[in-house]
């Protein structure tokens, strides 16, 4: 019995695969609020909401809120801990993440529509796991990161290779941030750095998650967090967004399948309710069609006995029956054609901006207009005008 609940415990943490989301900075045109859990692949919608691009996805997430749209941050900063569930961040807006895709997906994402626009954004993505031998020459320039004091480490230990890797990449975070001063100048232009943590796993499996090795390691990547935030808010003049997650491979592929399947579910539900709302148009039109032909032999019929039938003294109760059947006429005929679902007119996402380039083209060509208007009536008509020159009975030439 013990063990299946542990069973259906993993499975229940398999399926909702709770990560966290933490804002470590956000600058004063952009807020976030409240505790809303939100789905890993919405982002790309935050990030892109926040450096003042279209949010194409439907879902909506409401812990942001643009306050200033006209002072927008000029770059997202985003470092993701792979394998973990949290961070342990002292500081900083915290909100549960639904690990529903690999961080490298989100990324393509948030530097593909970016790329979209501009070609001139700065778009650094830097998977610290690849060592000092791969990145010595990075987007950001060369890193020279100083040597691990072994001295200043309490559990964790430069001779296991989970520890000194995790080691490596702390001292990469530190290198980064102090060349990002010379190696970045803020342009106006969108701009994105994504940063891989990928150590802080093995490190856990390791010594265990609640032993001093892992308490050392997180305080270790809390501090980088603090120094990175504090270089690129320098960079940047505070008008940059930071942010850290979680993002664990291994639950990402159960999580995914259990959503598809929804979706495609819920797909399926649409498609059938959709044919069987078309099937019942045509039904309806076609039956409507069908009693109205019926009425119109009928109404005919009535007529021809009517009138063979004139003298047999049945006329009143013909003129009845003509009336009845004019009603039931008018009735099918406004079912005809009818949306019988009341939906709305459909328009296309340019209505909008045909609209306001039309309308305010005409607001200001009114405008424009009146104050010509106002401009020539109050021109005085004197031996320089034009006025003057063209009305005079005789045209004044210069001897």
């Amino acid at each position: 019995m013990l063990n299946l609940f542990i069973c259906f415990v993993f499975t229940l943490a398999g399926v909702y695969a709770n990560g966290e989301f933490v804002v470590l900075h956000s600058p004063d045109s952009v807020s976030f609020h409240g505790n809303e859990k939100i789905e890993q692949s919405l982002l790309k919608e935050v990030f892109a909401a926040c450096l003042g691009y279209t949010v194409k996805q439907r879902e909506t997430w409401q812990g942001i809120s643009i306050t200033d749209p006209f002072s927008l941050p000029e770059a997202i900063v985003s470092i993701a801990v792979e394998g973990v569930d949290t961070l342990d961040v002292p500081n900083g807006k915290k909100f549960q993440l639904n690990d529903d895709e690999i961080e490298e997906t989100t990324w393509q994402a948030i530097s593909g529509r970016l790329a979209e626009r501009d070609n001139d954004n700065t778009l650094v993505r830097i998977y610290l796991g690849d060592g000092l031998d791969a990145l010595g020459q990075s987007a950001l320039g060369e890193l020279k990161p100083v040597p691990i004091d072994e001295s200043s480490l309490k559990a964790l230990r430069l001779t296991n290779e989970e520890d000194r890797k995790f080691l490596e990449e702390i001292q990469l975070l530190r290198a980064i941030a102090k060349k990002v001063p010379t190696a970045i100048k803020a342009d106006d232009k969108p701009d994105v750095y994504w940063l891989v943590v990928s150590g802080l796993r093995p490190v856990f499996d390791l010594h265990g998650n609640n032993s001093t090795a892992a308490k050392e390691a997180l305080l270790l990547l809390n501090n980088a967090f603090n120094v990175i935030s504090e270089a690129f808010m320098k960079a940047y003049d505070n008008k940059v967004v930071i942010t850290a997650f979680t993002n664990d491979a291994s639950l990402v592929r159960h999580t995914r399948s259990i959503s598809s399947s929804r979706q495609r579910r819920e797909a399926q539900q649409a498609d059938q309710e959709e044919e069987n709302r078309n099937i019942s148009d045509e039904e309806n039109i076609d039956t409507n069609i069908h009693s109205t032909s019926e009425i119109n032999s009928d109404v005919s019929s009535t007529t021809e006995y009517s009138n063979t039938n004139a003298d047999s003294g049945s006329t009143e109760k013909s003129e009845q029956d003509l009336a009845k059947m004019e009603n039931k006429i008018n009735t099918n005929t406004k079912s005809v054609g009818q949306d019988e679902w009341n939906h709305a007119k459909y328009y296309t996402y340019n209505y909008p901006v045909i609209f306001n380039i039309f309308l305010w083209f005409g607001v200001v060509f009114v405008f424009s207009l009146l104050a010509i208007c106002i401009a020539i009536a109050d021109m005085d008509p004197g031996r320089d005008s034009i006025i003057y020159r063209m009305t005079s009975n005789r045209m004044k030439k210069d001897n």
